[in-house]
């Protein structure tokens, strides 16, 4: 733990009764536990605003009201930096919902492509997502299946954020159907040979480069200018060609020295680059969300998955609607037991309604929203 964040948690604790020092010292230990959030850190030179400032002082608040509370008691439990970065992150879970992730959207698509301030509005978006815990568990499927389709799902989003369109569902809805595509993909993928043998190649380039990223010195690259300069080396575009290479390589050294998860994630950028199907594969991997590839094909879901689909999130808020005095049997609820395979026995009985009455509402007003539910198939999920 910090030494700051150790001396004001005592202070505080020390310090019981209300006064002007105890909340400064409360604030400012708010602001220390907020340093290293993940999300709603402004741009460099550029305050906080709008939608990342609500979000940041909604958070900010919550963190002050609760340590002002308790903190002779489950605060002091805390030990580590770590155990307070998850508190806080517990704390923005809370405060980023479907709303504030809408905003988020929204306001990411109100700017230019290409712009630092689409640049910072995509990535506080993205970072939101992963924080909030709204996009849909794993289910079935395994954490490294999961954590792809997951990759995939987000750099979809960085990619085409313009096609959401919010008169027509909300964000996270869309966001989740796209998840929901590319757990299949990412799972077909898992047992796909042509795919594992190109992953395989690249896996094996990646340890190639870096081996001989981690052999390049600078007292090579010195010597090599040394030659060139003296003319010891004659073919000037070879030599060049060869110093550009070599100063990559150092360079690339010094950022895995530095951080070796971006530095990793480069060279891997490297290794794929190098294939005839880069440009594939960065889309298959969903390894990054700065690099342009090529859109491919993904495996649409069937006419089933997508009606059942839109009768689980009901995004248009159209199916709510229930028989007379049988609030639990809406719309949604018959729709999805029947789309599930349940006879009309069934769903009768579970819901304490006769045959009839639930066969003539669900097929009247069926009728009545086919068209909106085929436009919306055919527009966002097609």
């Amino acid at each position: 733990m910090s030494k700051l964040i150790r001396h004001l948690k005592l202070y505080i604790q020390h310090h019981n009764v209300q006064n002007q020092q105890r909340n400064q010292a409360l604030a400012e230990l708010v602001e220390q536990i907020l340093r290293t959030r993940k999300v709603c850190r402004p741009r460099p030179g550029h305050p906080l605003s709008g939608i990342y400032l609500e979000i940041y002082q909604t958070v900010q608040q919550q963190l002050n009201h609760q340590l002002d509370d308790d903190i002779d008691s489950r605060y002091l439990q805390m030990t580590s930096d770590q155990d307070w970065a998850s508190w806080r992150d517990s704390v923005f879970k809370k405060v980023l919902d479907e709303g504030c992730l809408q905003q988020l959207a929204l306001e990411a698509q109100r700017h230019q492509l290409n712009t630092p301030e689409r640049f910072y509005a995509l990535t506080e978006l993205l970072n939101a997502i992963k924080l909030s815990g709204k996009l849909y568990h794993r289910g079935q499927f395994s954490p490294d299946v999961y954590d792809d389709a997951v990759n995939r799902t987000l750099y979809y989003v960085y990619q085409n954020l313009n096609h959401y369109n919010r008169e027509k569902g909300k964000f996270i809805n869309w966001v989740n159907f796209r998840l929901n595509k590319m757990l299949q993909k990412a799972q077909q993928d898992l047992t796909d040979p042509f795919i594992q043998a190109q992953t395989g190649k690249i896996v094996r380039i990646k340890y190639q480069l870096s081996a001989l990223i981690k052999s390049t010195k600078l007292e090579s690259i010195i010597v090599w200018i040394t030659l060139t300069i003296k003319g010891l080396i004659t073919d000037n575009t070879e030599a060049s060609n060869v110093t550009k290479i070599m100063m990559v390589l150092f360079l690339l050294s010094q950022l895995i020295a530095k951080d070796r998860t971006k530095g990793d994630s480069l060279v891997f950028e490297m290794a794929k680059a190098s294939l005839p199907l880069s440009a594939n594969l960065s889309q298959l991997t969903g390894e990054s969300l700065t690099i342009e590839t090529v859109a491919q094909p993904e495996t649409e879901l069937t006419l089933y998955d997508q009606l059942r689909y839109y009768f689980k999130e009901d995004p248009e808020n159209l199916l709510q609607k229930h028989i007379k005095n049988h609030p639990e049997a809406t719309l949604q609820v018959i729709a999805l037991a029947y789309l599930d395979g349940n006879k009309w026995q069934e769903i009768s009985d579970s819901l304490d309604v006769k045959i009839s009455s639930l066969n003539n509402f669900f097929q009247r007003n069926l009728r009545k929203l086919a068209p909106e539910i085929k436009r919306y198939i055919e527009e966002e999920m097609g």
